[in-house]
């Protein structure tokens, strides 16, 4: 049985038409419905994450995230009509999430009128855009995830004619730092220690910090780490200094890194530039993974290939679930996925149909060649 490309269109469709946005409970319920109707048994939980199986023996696993970023202003198409013009489906969410979703959907709809010889999982997941860990879906049902060895992550990769493998990403962290200093009557500035006036020296000091490196011997390219400022407030009032001003640093950390190792690199930072004047939070934290196995990115490579597209292996510089699987549970999971890559998060996002249909086809390629069927 091959894919349905309308019934893989019109999944999509639907899973744009329902928001999304910091709640996933309706989408996962279409979803549980829809793997219902297929013949799944599906396990859910109270933020909306779902496994269903198919099979025996040892796992490979498929994973989405249901939820998606803020529609935001300004759209041409809107933002949940799911519009269809020349070639390209249009809404939040087409490209990421929901093309891997509608994509692991259609395959289910193959698999179940096939006899496989293991076990694939299917794990709809919520709370991936931007949550610490401890929310992450893909975090949460770990506990449920036995015997499961390889699998990818539906992410975005598709781009005209291409679509790419990516073999592991960069570690995302988020602090808060609070430049402490003195509030006070602006009319006698002279008189307190304004923390904004400190801002440009931490600001200094970030921009100079060296870049660690690394080296992808599978891809046999260097990568580095990144850092940023991302926010900047200090408001208590127009003729008021205040007491603190608080930073948010974005920190994107190399798979080299051991835990709690940016931390220390982030608080000497700051040490440096305020010495004991801050306050240092993590808010969110999840180490970078590679992923280097030959043999299952050759698998990958040619279920591409057999599908119309070209290919290639990169390293991602953001984040995905596949950090998860691989740190916590030792789950050794590549990106591979039909949402277009350039529309993650983007006004008037799209998702490409040719795109979507034969990364759909290149995935079920991936099974059918782990499962030796």
């Amino acid at each position: 049985m091959q894919v349905n490309k309308d019934r893989l269109v019109k999944t999509l469709q639907s899973l744009v038409r329902i928001p999304s946005f910091q709640d996933s409970l309706k989408v996962s319920k279409w979803v549980k419905d829809e793997m219902g109707g297929i013949g799944f048994n599906v396990i859910s939980d109270n933020d909306g994450n779902l496994i269903a199986e198919i099979g025996k023996g040892p796992g490979f696993i498929l994973n989405a995230h249901l939820d998606t970023v803020g529609a935001g202003d300004g759209w041409k198409h809107g933002p949940f009509s799911g519009t269809i013009e020349n070639g390209r489906l249009y809404g939040r969410g087409s490209s990421d999430c929901k093309a891997g979703v509608a994509s692991m959907i259609e395959i289910a709809r193959v698999l179940k009128k096939e006899s496989i010889k293991k076990r694939v999982v299917f794990t709809f997941t919520a709370f991936e855009e931007g949550y610490p860990l401890v929310k992450n879906g893909v975090y949460r049902i770990l506990p449920k995830l036995k015997n499961i060895d390889k699998g990818l992550v539906l992410e975005p990769t598709y781009s005209n004619g291409a679509l790419g493998i990516y073999v592991g990403c960069r570690g995302s962290a988020r602090y808060q730092i609070d430049i402490i200093g003195e509030r006070g009557h602006s009319s006698t500035p002279e008189r307190y220690d304004n923390p904004i006036y400190k801002f440009p020296k931490l600001l200094e000091e970030l921009r100079s910090f060296p870049k660690g490196t690394m080296n992808v011997g599978i891809l046999g390219k260097e990568i580095s780490d990144a850092m940023t400022v991302t926010e900047i407030w200090a408001k208590e009032g127009g003729n008021v200094i205040p007491a603190k001003c608080t930073i948010t640093i974005d920190r994107r950390s190399l798979p080299t890194e051991k835990p709690g190792e940016p931390d220390k690199k982030i608080r000497a930072l700051c040490e440096k530039a305020l010495g004991k004047k801050f306050a240092m939070e993590n808010k969110s934290s999840v180490q970078g993974y590679l992923y280097e196995d030959p043999e299952f990115l050759e698998m990958c490579k040619q279920a591409v290939i057999s599908a119309g597209c070209k290919t290639g292996a990169d390293f991602l510089m953001a984040r995905i679930d596949a950090s998860i699987l691989y740190n916590f549970a030792g789950i050794g999971a590549l990106k591979l996925g039909p949402g277009t890559k350039e529309q993650a998060h983007v006004i008037d996002e799209y998702c490409d149909l040719q795109g979507l249909q034969k990364a759909t086809e290149a995935v079920l390629g991936v099974i059918r060649r782990w499962d030796g069927s």
